[in-house]
């Protein structure tokens, strides 16, 4: 077999397709045959075979070991396992390709070590440990083969085992880094595993709080004045890679320290943060000579200084090591110890201001934030680039990215002194442009630039006001708009004004906006200054009144349409979202020009179906198109052609599946009911094409779909019938029957329950009493043998609109049932009980809690004799552990056994601790301010946790729940699931104030005594819900 795989990856090398493919093929036939793993260690043990045979012989033994070598992986793939023995003798010669003479062979050795080691060690390989040890008390190849596995192998997966092991391995490390007889990269990789050390030791600092305690001060003693001395070594002459490389692992592992324990780190940090901050300023200068002004006199020293070639070949930069103290900082001034260094109170008002400190490390980051040269010639050369860096969430990571964190982090915690330090700075650095430009430096563009970034990115596009914006827009905003030379700088002058559009006079502002719309629409501009002034049309149209926009509106629109379709696929999200607030500006005017938006709209989609973000903004300009009583009809005969034909004619089903989304934002921004003749027209196409399918995709973006036609028009759905004579409505409970049924996926049915829900908000009057007990029975059946929470809790708003409309009839109904011995009220209200917490969005949350109330009060004897799991039992096995897989699988979880109206209680009085409404910003924060103010105390002995402390400048307060609420997904005076839908706006629940819905019961049912509650439900309360029970019921 070893010829075999031999002649198989001498064909993997080849340069001709057909046969690489060929014995691709070949080793996947190999690979089901249990000797493939020792054949192919052989092969790379064989030196006859050759240098490149032999490193693709322990790659392709990699890639084994993750599909075949056990059951446990991830990545396995069906198919023959080696037994022990096979695995020992790999085990075995693996482990000796580790000292082998080849360093590329050494590192993919190590790597498939690592691997087998997840699996076997210690049960298989209880030595391995102990092996890799003594190569690392051994020579510098040696030790570096044991770190390479450890880098591997050294993960915050570990188990407690794990870390007794890390007790022996740390001093180990700390010989190796601080040995003169290593190498520079051994050592780097020690300090790398040690950092990952940092992370198991995180991982388990509350399970083993008092072990880590114990452990962590003496090993931070021992390791901190050594990584402290490469951190304060200097950077002189050209030979630095080595010193950057070190000072880039120290500083990732101290990053790792303040964020997993940074109460043990807390008394270096002030000695960090000077060692830091020595290095920024010294290495301030040489930046920017070397990556800023590349014509600067001091480039080639500075360069020969801070980039060097690494051993693989490439190029190694500084890069890494400043976005490490960029973010060491940046997680130090969210601690409340070091929050010192930044802001002070003044004397005299007790306003909170900045220190010496947080002025120059601001001035600083404005120099670092400078665009590099680097990044100009990438941009240069794909302009897809340059839209990604520009981008909140881009993908690529950098200098200037770095900075963008810190400051947003600054902005965060010390707003105030920030904003000063940053006015400080800001004119320091536009008083050096202004020379510079005076004096006719080229470079003074990218000073300016960076000025106007650093203050867009550190102050809120909501603001009123900026200060120092006067200063801002003579010095820095008006000469580099009237740049043509510089379009990055041209356009960064764009996007701020438009950043601090609401700071702007109405007289300034408009003639920006003015200008963003002549520059959209110019095609003779450089790409970055049409791109920049797209995203200065869509910030100008989100944060200026109307009447300072709505003259330009169609002068934006028309340029934004002929600039989309140049656009690629990567970069025409700006503009399409540009477009999107731009039509919102006013509705008179967007349907006056209905057939550009929606040739530009349709056609974006057309070519890109596949693309989740740019669909995603073409589903909202239609569904605002839809919405738009103007332009809607118009509209409507424009796209529907195309998504008819994608839905019935498409082959794809990503296609078929983004047609129905665009068909369901129609019919959401629709009127209801849709105009004569639309569900008879679309709806029957839309059906048969689901019947068909088995794609999830597809079935996820009908239910969706289906959901709209019955929100809309519920009355024709159920008056048209097929041929056969089925009706809409029949057509759709037989669509969720095959959801449902037992051999469906349940990730394919993820939105039934929005579906079966709104059947029973709009359909009660038009479906027969039989079928819709058959469309609970359906329902209820695939219920009993759900496997995951998240589907239980999607389904349980379906029961919760049944009950909270008639609680008895639906007891009845479902204690009638009979499925699979279970009656239907025992397999929905142990599902209901159990998942009730997972139910997503505030609509249904309350929905669920009222009809709890609602089924409790019946007093239904069939649910007060229900049992169900109540609170967890201490498990003495697993106290005071983290509790693996297998752990769990050996001592699972208990559960006390108690009556269901009991449980319903402990949920009800756990929503009222929660405070749905607080959360949602409807109401005042009493019960969410008593969570915090609990787990603040819980906190109190940690200073090194942030506590919330409100602190001028800092965040916390109303500020803090006015975030809460927009994290929740509220904008303040909506919710996260009403959706625009009508039905759920007039319902009744979603109006009442869930807090008083809940108290009014809870006093009402121990008055009445309901379900028995002071002898059967109230001794089963713990003190907390005993507590919140009588705050409710004095």
């Amino acid at each position: 077999m070893e010829r075999q795989v031999f002649e198989a990856l001498q064909g993997t090398l080849s340069a001709d397709d057909a046969t690489r493919r060929t014995s691709e093929q070949a080793l996947d036939q190999l690979e089901q045959n249990t000797g493939f793993a020792l054949a192919a260690v052989n092969v790379a043990l064989a030196e006859e075979a050759g240098p490149a045979v032999r490193q693709a012989a322990v790659v392709q033994l990699r890639g084994y070991v993750g599909r075949h070598w056990s059951i446990g992986s991830t990545k396995y793939v069906p198919g023959p396992i080696p037994d022990q023995q096979a695995k020992a003798q790999v085990r075995e010669k693996v482990f000796s390709l580790l000292v082998c003479s080849d360093r590329r062979l050494r590192a993919v050795a190590a790597a498939v070590v690592a691997a087998m080691a997840q699996f076997d060690w210690p049960d298989e390989w209880p030595q391995l440990f102990s092996q890799l040890v003594d190569l690392l008390r051994a020579d510098n190849t040696r030790a570096q083969a044991a770190l390479s596995v450890f880098s591997e192998w050294v993960n915050s997966d570990m188990s407690e085992q794990q870390l007794d092991q890390v007790g022996v391995l740390l001093p180990e490390l700390r010989h190796i880094f601080s040995s003169g007889g290593y190498g520079s990269s051994t050592r780097v990789l020690a300090m790398r595993v040690f950092s990952d050390c940092i992370d198991i030791i995180a991982s388990m600092a509350v399970a083993r709080r008092e072990f880590v305690d114990a452990h962590i001060p003496p090993v931070l003693g021992e390791w901190m004045d050594l990584i402290l001395d490469v951190l304060r070594q200097p950077l002189v002459g050209s030979d630095n890679g080595s010193v950057i490389s070190l000072k880039t692992e120290c500083t990732k592992a101290l990053v790792k320290a303040i964020i997993g324990i940074p109460r043990h780190l807390g008394p270096y940090c002030p000695s960090i943060l000077e060692a830091l901050w020595s290095q920024l300023r010294d290495l301030q200068e040489p930046y920017l000579h070397a990556f800023v002004y590349p014509d600067s006199d001091h480039n080639e020293s500075a360069t020969n200084m801070l980039v060097y070639c690494e051993e693989d070949g490439d190029a190694g930069s500084i890069d890494g090591y400043l976005c490490g103290i960029f973010e060491w900082i940046s997680r130090a001034a969210e601690t409340k110890p070091m929050r010192k260094f930044f802001t002070a109170k003044n004397a005299e008002s007790g306003a909170a201001e900045p220190t010496p400190f947080l002025c120059q490390l601001t001035a600083s980051l404005v120099c670092y934030a400078q665009i590099t040269a680097e990044m100009i010639d990438d941009w240069t050369d794909d302009m897809d680039l340059f839209v990604a860096d520009e981008d909140e969430e881009g993908y690529r990571f950098n200098v200037r990215i770095a900075v963008q964190e810190i400051l947003q982090t600054l902005q965060d915690a010390f707003a105030q002194p920030l904003a000063l330090a940053l006015g400080r700075a800001a004119q320091e650095r536009s008083d050096l442009a202004r020379q510079w430009r005076l004096a006719q430096n080229p470079s003074w563009w990218l000073v300016s630039e960076a000025v106007l970034w650093a203050v867009g990115t550190a102050t809120d596009s909501e603001a009123s006001s900026v200060p120092g914006l006067s200063s801002l827009l003579d010095s820095d905003v008006w000469p580099l708009a009237q740049s043509t030379e510089f379009p990055y700088g041209q356009g960064r002058a764009f996007i701020f004004a438009s950043h601090v559009a609401q700071a702007l006079l109405p007289d300034t502002a408009s003639a920006f906006v003015g200008a963003a719309a002549n520059a959209v629409a110019d095609a003779q501009l450089h790409a970055a200054v049409r791109l920049s002034a797209v995203r200065a049309v869509g910030n100008f149209c989100r944060h200026l009144p109307a009447n300072l926009v709505r003259p330009h509106q169609a002068h934006f629109i028309n340029g934004l349409s002929t600039i989309i379709p140049q656009l690629s696929e990567d970069s025409a999200h700006v503009a399409l979202e540009a477009l999107h607030t731009a039509l919102r500006v006013d509705q008179d005017v967007t349907a006056s020009l209905e057939p550009i938006i929606g040739d530009v709209a349709v056609g974006v989609w057309q070519r890109y179906p596949g693309d989740v973000l740019l669909t995603s903004i073409v589903i909202d300009i239609v569904e605002d198109m839809a919405a738009n009583a103007g332009a809607r009809d118009a509209f409507s005969r424009r796209a529907l052609p195309a998504i008819g034909a994608a839905i019935t004619q498409a082959s794809d089903g990503m296609v078929i599946s983004s047609g129905i989304d665009l068909l369901a934002a129609l019919l959401k921004g629709g009127p209801s009911p849709l105009p004569a003749g639309y569900t008879d027209a679309v709806f029957p196409a839309l059906i048969r094409v689901l019947a068909a399918s088995s794609d999830s995709e597809v079935l996820q973006s009908g239910q969706a779909c289906l959901k709209y036609f019955v929100q809309k028009d519920a009355e024709r759905i159920a008056l048209w019938h097929d041929e056969h004579g089925m009706s809409g409505l029949e057509h759709i409970v037989r669509f969720v029957a095959v959801l449902l049924s037992p051999d469906a996926s349940e990730s394919a049915a993820l939105f039934v329950g929005d579906l079966v829900a709104k059947i029973v908000q709009k359909c009660s009057t038009y479906i027969a009493s039989a079928d819709f007990a058959e469309l609970v029975r359906i329902v209820t059946t695939r219920l009993a043998t759900a496997r995951t929470s998240s589907f239980c809790a999607s389904i349980i708003p379906f029961y919760a609109q049944l009950a909270a409309r008639h609680p008895t009839e639906t007891a009845t109904l479902l204690g009638g049932m009979d499925i699979d011995g279970q009656s239907g009220l025992e397999v929905v209200l142990s599902a209901w009980l159990k998942s009730y917490l997972d139910v997503q969005g505030y609509y249904n949350r309350k929905v669920s809690a009222v009809a709890l109330t609602r089924l409790f009060s019946i007093n239904d004897a069939r649910v007060g004799a229900l049992v169900v799991p109540g609170d967890l039992i201490p498990n003495a096995a697993n106290n005071g552990k983290i509790v693996t897989r297998s752990m769990s699988r050996t001592n699972p979880d208990q559960f006390t056994q108690i009556p269901a109206p009991a449980k319903i209680i402990k949920l009800l009085l756990a929503e009222i601790d929660m405070d749905v409404e607080s959360t949602f910003a409807r109401s005042g924060g009493a019960g969410l301010s008593a969570v915090i103010d609990e787990t603040d105390a819980a906190d109190a002995d940690d200073d090194w946790e942030d506590d919330g402390d409100e602190d001028p400048g800092t965040f916390g307060g109303a500020a803090g729940l006015e975030y809460l609420a927009e994290f929740a997904g509220d904008d303040g005076d909506g919710d996260d699931d009403d959706d625009g839908d009508e039905d759920i706006q007039a319902d009744p629940i979603y109006n009442q104030d869930l807090n008083e819905v809940l108290g009014a019961f809870l006093r009402q049912a121990v008055q009445d005594d309901q379900c028995n509650f002071c002898a059967s439900i109230a001794p089963l309360l713990t003190s907390r819900e005993q507590a919140t029970l009588n705050k409710v019921c004095p």
